[in-house]
C-alpha cells in the first residue's frame, strides 16, 4: 500500500469502521471475498485510479509539472510567487501550460513549515505538496504567467498569501475523512487539505473570456487492513493581479475496510466509493455562469451561484 496512508485513525474511529458503522453517506458499496478482487469491483473510474495509486500499482503523475517548461526556473518561480520567503523551506516548484489560456501557464511553489521539515521531505521527493502529519505542514502558492513574444514569461497574477481556504464538507454527498466525522463541533466541518495533488485544466469558463483553473487536493487515512482517500476541487479565478479561491468542494472518496478472515487465509473487504463532476451551466448570476455539482452515475446534484458579496460561489 502507498506509504502516504500514514494517518492512523484513533481507536474509537477504528472500532466504528470495523463494525461497519459509516457515519457519512455512502454512494456505492461492495463486499469482495479477497483483496485481489477489490480493483475489479470498483466501477467508478476516479475511485479506481485512486485505488491504483494507493496500492502502488500505478505511479503518481507529475500533476504540477515539476519538470519545468522552457523559460521557467526554480528561482524565477520563487522570486515571483513567494518573495521574501526562506528558500530553505522549498520542497517543490512546478509549472504547466494552461490549455484554456493560449500562451499561458499555471505555476506552483510548495514550502514546508521549516527548513528542517523541508530537508526531511526532500529525502523522498514527491510530485505533490504534502504535509508531514497534517495540513499545517505545508504552504502552497499559485501563479499565472503569460509567455511574451520574445519567449520570456511574465507574471499575470498570484495568490497574495499561502492558500489557507478549507474545503466545505457541510453540504456534500461525499464521505468525509473520519477525523472530521468524529468532531463534536456543531458547525459544518472545514478542512485544509493534507496534500495538494495536481492541476485540473477542465474548461471552467466562469464568464466569456474568463476561465478559472482547478487544483485537486486530498486527504488520506490508513487503518489495519484498509485505507481511504478523499479528493476536493479548488477553483482559482484571476481578479486583477490576484488569484482567489472561488470554489472548494469534495469531489471523490474511496474506502477499503477489511472484514472477516476465511479458512484459506484470504479476507473479505468492504469497498465504498463515489465521485462528482462539476458542470458549467448556461444560466448566469451577476454575470458569472452557474455551476452544477453532480453525482457521477447518480441523481444527487447542487447548484452553485456567484455571490457579489463574497466574490465567490455559494450554494443556492
Amino acid at each position: 500500500m502507498n506509504p502516504r496512508f500514514r494517518h492512523v485513525l484513533p481507536t474509537a474511529a477504528a472500532c466504528l469502521l470495523s463494525s461497519g458503522m459509516l457515519l457519512a453517506p455512502a454512494t456505492a458499496q461492495t463486499t469482495v471475498p479477497s483483496l485481489d478482487k477489490a480493483r475489479g469491483a470498483i466501477k467508478n473510474a476516479d475511485a479506481r485510479a485512486s485505488f491504483d495509486q494507493q496500492m502502488g500499482s500505478a505511479p503518481i503523475p507529475d500533476g504540477f509539472g515539476t519538470q519545468l517548461p522552457a523559460g521557467f526556473s526554480r528561482e524565477l518561480l520563487l522570486s515571483q510567487l513567494t518573495p521574501g520567503i526562506d528558500r530553505k523551506r522549498v520542497v517543490l516548484t512546478g509549472a504547466k501550460a494552461w490549455p484554456q489560456r493560449p500562451g499561458g501557464y499555471v505555476a506552483v511553489a510548495c514550502l514546508a513549515a521549516s527548513a528542517e521539515q523541508a530537508q526531511r521531505a526532500l529525502r523522498y521527493p514527491s510530485s505533490q505538496c504534502d504535509g508531514e502529519n497534517d495540513s499545517s505542514g505545508n504552504e502552497i502558492w499559485f501563479g499565472v504567467f503569460d509567455r511574451a513574444a520574445d519567449g520570456s514569461v511574465q507574471l499575470v497574477a498570484r495568490t497574495e498569501a499561502a492558500v489557507t481556504a478549507g474545503t466545505d464538507w457541510g453540504h456534500t454527498n461525499i464521505d468525509m475523512p473520519q477525523a472530521m466525522e468524529l468532531d463534536d463541533s456543531k458547525t459544518p466541518p472545514l478542512s485544509r487539505p493534507q496534500s495538494w495533488q495536481r492541476f485540473d485544466f477542465a474548461r471552467y469558463q466562469l464568464r466569456n473570456g474568463d476561465t478559472a483553473f482547478g487544483v485537486r487536493a486530498g486527504w488520506s487515512e490508513g487503518y489495519a487492513g484498509g485505507g481511504a482517500s478523499f479528493e476536493a476541487l479548488y477553483l482559482f479565478h484571476i481578479d486583477g493581479k490576484a488569484l482567489r479561491v472561488v470554489f472548494a468542494q469534495p469531489m471523490m472518496f474511496n474506502k477499503m475496510i477489511a472484514g472477516d478472515w476465511h479458512k484459506d487465509g484470504t479476507r473479505s473487504h468492504d469497498l465504498t466509493d463515489g465521485s462528482n463532476t462539476l458542470n458549467v451551466l448556461p444560466g448566469t448570476t451577476a454575470g458569472y455562469h452557474d455551476l452544477q455539482l453532480r453525482e457521477r452515475n447518480g441523481k444527487w446534484r447542487q447548484t452553485w451561484r456567484w455571490s457579489e458579496a463574497s466574490q465567490a460561489y455559494q450554494l443556492q
